[in-house]
């Protein structure tokens, strides 16, 4: 092992670190490594050079290895254990501002929403936004979000229409740090498209209010509506002009190509390909959303139009880095 590869250096002391205490013959098997080139590694890795750097960089490995007869040497073997010795500088503790704490907590929620209700990976996630949660004193973060079990939204959903009756669900919307829950009551009108993922309903009897399936959790079926509610919900679903949302302002997102995925997750969003960049325009229903939006695009994004949400954007960003 001549010239050592620096992943696996890296690899093999991250494992003696967690390890607490291993063997040589250990690393050899785990690594697929002769017990020469183990030997070499962990040599190399004891080896290192910090000289001049701050006392964080020491780590503090034992093998118990037999010395040479004259003391001048030490001889490796297979079976020498080795162990990891905690330092004053260790600190298992991560430390994160307010900011990161809520894109943190944001992040996970979106995890969870993708992961089984009540799996080793829904509770491993929930068990890491809870400490976080907790550590801002609950002053940051909603609860975790309710699993949205979109085939039991549907259920319900279809179930109100066929038998006349106001759906009551909960409606997750974009909050200034994480999502806002709020619980709806409507008149069910249509299903514009499974596919597609909306309800078209009356909220407070007269408001045609387009709702995105994948938003909403919790859907029951609740007291049935009179004829009269049912004759108008027709006709303000028969009026209306469009098909889809048109609540909020169009917002165009300048991206690199790769960044197609945007588009493709986002529904309604209509794309045009320009210059080797793409056009991503969709109705964004506040300055929060196109925060978010621009986060997850990451350094694929060019920029935003109209402007005027390009700022606001922009200003709540730094009110976020203000509060730091």
């Amino acid at each position: 092992m001549s010239k050592p590869d620096v992943v696996l250096l890296t690899t093999i002391t991250t494992f003696i670190i967690n390890s607490k205490e291993t063997s040589v013959s250990e690393i050899a098997d785990r690594y697929d490594l002769s017990i020469d080139d183990a030997i070499d590694a962990i040599k190399t890795i004891l080896l290192t050079e910090v000289e001049g750097r701050t006392n964080h960089y020491f780590l503090d490995f034992y093998i118990d290895a037999e010395e040479t007869e004259d003391g001048t040497d030490v001889v490796y073997s297979a079976d020498d254990a080795i162990t990891y010795q905690p330092t004053e500088y260790d600190d298992s503790r991560v430390y994160l501002t307010s900011g990161e704490a809520a894109v943190s907590i944001e992040m996970l929620d979106q995890l969870l929403k993708l992961v089984a209700p009540g799996t080793p990976s829904a509770r491993s996630l929930t068990t890491v936004r809870d400490k976080i949660q907790g550590a801002t004193g609950q002053s940051i973060g909603a609860g975790p979000p309710e699993p949205r079990g979109s085939g039991l939204v549907l259920d319900a959903v279809w179930d109100a229409l066929r038998n006349s009756r106001m759906l009551t669900f909960n409606y997750h919307g974009p909050g200034e740090y994480t999502e806002r829950v709020t619980q709806r009551t409507v008149i069910p009108c249509a299903v514009v498209s499974e596919v597609e993922g909306y309800l078209a309903a009356l909220q407070d009897g007269k408001n045609l209010r387009w709702f995105r399936l994948d938003r909403m959790s919790n859907a029951v079926a609740g007291k049935p509506f009179t004829q009269t509610d049912a004759n108008r919900a027709r006709r303000t679903l028969k009026n209306h002009p469009d098909l889809h949302p048109t609540e909020g302002e169009l917002v165009t997102f300048t991206t690199k190509p790769r960044a197609i995925w945007f588009a493709e997750a986002t529904p309604g969003a209509t794309v045009v390909e320009k210059n080797n960049r793409l056009e991503i325009s969709v109705r964004a229903v506040s300055a929060t959303w196109v925060r978010n939006s621009a986060l997850r695009i990451g350094t694929d994004l060019i920029d935003i139009a109209p402007a005027s949400m390009k700022q606001a954007a922009i200003e709540q960003a730094k009110k976020i880095l203000e509060a730091q």
